[in-house]
Parts: C-alpha cells; structure tokens; sequence
C-alpha cells in the first residue's frame, strides 16, 4: 500500500512536466541561494563563476516555465531559456579552468561565449518543431558537461568533492545525450533526473569548495608555523655572529627549569683582547670579522650540543653539558692556534687573535647565572693577568732598545 502511495506521488509530481519544472526551479533557486552565501566567506574566483552559472541556470528554468504558460511569446522565452543555459555551460567551465589557478577570465575567452548567444536567439526560429530544436540545444549542453568535465579532470588532489563532481558532469552529458536519443519520449523524467544531477553537482562544487578552502588554510598555517618558526630563530639568533643571544639564553633558561631535567656541566666565558685596537686602527669592519672568526673558532671546538652565545660586543659564553671545567679548559687550548696568523681581507699583514676566558662548573641549571657570573669575573683576572705580562714584556724590550741606542751613542 505505501508503494503505492508513493507511486502516486511520483506520478503526481514528476508525470505533470509543469510541476516537476517548479520543483526543479525550487531546487536550483536553493543551490543559487547556497552558493551566494558562500562567497561571502569564501573569495575565489571559482565560486564567482559557479555563483553566476546557477544564477543563469535559475533564471534559464523560470524562462523555460514561462515559455510553456505564455504561447504567445514562447520563440521569445525559448531564447532566453537557451541564452541563459548557454551561460550557465560557459560559466561551470570557467570555474572548472579557475580552480587551480584563481585567476579570472580573460576578454578573449570571453568572447568564445557570442556564437552560443546569436544561435539561442535564432534557434527557435530555425524549426516550428520544438523537438528538433531541444535536440539541438540537448547536444549542445551536453557538450558543455563534456568540457566541463575534461577541465575538471586536470584538476588535483582528486578529493573526495572531485569525484562527485566528476561523476555528476558525466552523467549530465550522458542525460543531456539521450535527450537527443530519445526526444519527448522520455519527457515526463526530464524535470526528475534534471533535478537530482543537479542537486549532485551542486554538492559536489560546495565540498570541492570547502575541501580547497581547508587545503589553503593548511598551506597558510604552515608558512604561518614557518614564519613564526623564522621569526622565533631571528630573535634568539645574533645577525652577526649566528651565535645565540642573551634572550635565547634566558629562554634556555626557562626551557630547562619547565622541563626540571637535571643538568650539570661547565659555562666558560670568552672575551676577546685588544679589539679596541683593532677597531681603532683597521676599521670597525674588520673588527666585526674578527668577532665572527672568534665565533667559527669555537665551534670546530665545542661538540654539536654544546651552546655559544654571544653576551655583547665581543664577550661571548659556551654552556657545555656534562663536560667538566678541566676538560673544557683542555679544549680551548686549540682556540688562540686557530685564530693565530690569519689573513682577513682589506689587511695587509696577518693578524693573530687572543681571547682571554674561564670556565666554572656547575651542578644545576639554576646555577647557570651565578656561574656566568663567576666565568665573568674569571675570565676578567685572566685578562688583567695576561695584559700585565704583555706590559712586562713590552717594558723589558722598551729598556733594551734603549740601551743599545745609548751604546751606539757612546
């Protein structure tokens, strides 16, 4: 009994062409109406094109209403009922070209759109049997779905929405294909099968829509994720030395104190001698590539999870874990070797390079400011240590200059 039932509705809707056409302009109306609120959040140039192609396709049905309630002027109706489906062809494979590469039509390509538009104005005027002329317009259409179809195909990824799109175009041309077939005889369908590929390419242009939308929105969250991982590296890197600086230190800090790992080992702090004079003397250009000379030194000494950080001007620091102070004291005994008799560009004569430094032990990673502290003030008497001797020794060759002018005088 229900079969029945629902077999009358059927027969009521869809056998009356009238009504089935009605429905069928309800249903694209909705799809119009769905489409036109998407762009309002979504700002592709695909969405545009589909917007205006169920837009025409809207306006294309109530045309074809029309031209079946006013006789009179159905040659009138018919042409705008073929203009507008024309545009609605012209538009899906518009946004079908689009939505790889976002860009909008060029003039050119619109102009392939006027031959379709003098042949719906002439088309109902060709024969007085309308069968004729449908079948015209159907191989027409479907030729529209066909294109539409193979520009599609060159689309990737093929999501989910792809294929229900694809399928949809498919079985378009093939609807559309035994329209010219079979004529009027299959007439009574048309409105039903119409409606429900329609209904099928309009779901599938909304998914394949949302699907693109998440795919940018990923892409752009991870160039975001880049960026910000780029922008996190510029502010705890030094431009010049690529070294680490003292708001990575302090970050360092905060890391190992969060995680509450134990972390022992030594922190020895450098400082360079006599860079004044060289920046005196050479230029501050030259200093700056001494400074990064002190840098690339220390690193073919320090192991790979050791941490340079430069702490201003030419004061730098190394955090070396589990390696005790003696040790890493034995390491930097290669450090004045390799930045001995170097040549740097736009000086004549090699220079040799001394850093000063001290290294302190410590047990925690809260230590670690107390023996920066200790390293400093380390490091300092060093200084002091080795400038007193240089001055020694400066004043013992003074003397004997002078003593061997004196005896010459003599």
């Amino acid at each position: 009994m229900l079969l029945l039932y629902a077999f009358a509705l059927f027969r009521l809707l869809f056998m009356d062409s009238k009504i089935g056409l009605m429905i069928q302009i309800a249903a694209v109306f909705l799809i119009t109406v769905l489409t036109l609120f998407l762009r309002r959040s979504i700002k592709v140039t695909t969405l545009k094109h589909w917007t205006n192609a169920w837009l025409f396709l809207s306006f294309s049905l109530f045309c074809l209403l029309l031209a079946s309630n006013y006789q009179e002027f159905s040659s009138q109706f018919f042409s705008l009922h073929f203009l507008t489906e024309y545009l609605f062809g012209f538009l899906l494979i518009a946004g079908c070209r689009t939505l790889t590469a976002n860009n909008d039509l060029h003039i050119s390509e619109e102009f392939v759109v006027l031959p379709f538009i003098l042949l719906a104005f002439a088309l109902p005027f060709l024969s007085n049997d309308l069968d004729i002329i449908f079948n015209v317009h159907s191989l027409i259409m479907s030729g529209f779905f066909a294109i539409a179809m193979v520009t599609l195909w060159r689309f990737k990824p093929r999501t989910f929405g792809w294929r229900i799109m694809l399928i949809s175009l498919g079985l378009l041309t093939l609807n559309f294909l035994q329209y010219v077939a079979f004529g009027g005889e299959l007439a009574a369908f048309h409105s039903l099968v119409d409606l429900v590929l329609q209904v099928i390419l309009g779901f599938g242009m909304v998914i394949i829509l949302l699907e693109k939308v998440l795919a940018d929105a990923k892409v752009t969250n991870e160039r975001l994720t880049l960026a910000h991982r780029q922008l996190e590296e510029i502010a705890h890197v030094d431009p010049l030395t690529t070294a680490l600086n003292r708001h990575a230190f302090y970050g360092y800090l905060k890391q190992r104190t969060d995680d509450g790992k134990p972390v022992s080992g030594s922190l020895g702090f450098f400082d360079i001698d006599d860079l004044k004079t060289v920046n005196d003397v050479y230029g501050h250009t030259v200093g700056d590539v001494v400074i990064r000379s002190v840098v690339r030194a220390l690193r073919e000494i320090v192991r790979a999870e050791d941490l340079i950080f430069r702490w201003g001007g030419d004061e730098f620091f190394v955090i070396m874990i589990s390696l005790d102070a003696e040790l890493a004291r034995e390491r930097m005994e290669r450090l004045e070797e390799i930045l001995s008799d170097m040549k740097i560009d736009g000086v004549s004569e090699r220079l040799s390079i001394k850093v000063s430094y001290a290294f302190e032990n410590f047990e925690d990673v809260t230590d670690l400011e107390s023996t920066l502290k200790r390293a400093d003030a380390g490091m300092y008497r060093q200084k002091q240590l080795r400038k007193g001797i240089d001055e020694t020794e400066t004043y013992v060759i003074d003397s004997s200059m002078l003593s061997a002018e004196l005896m010459r005088a003599d």
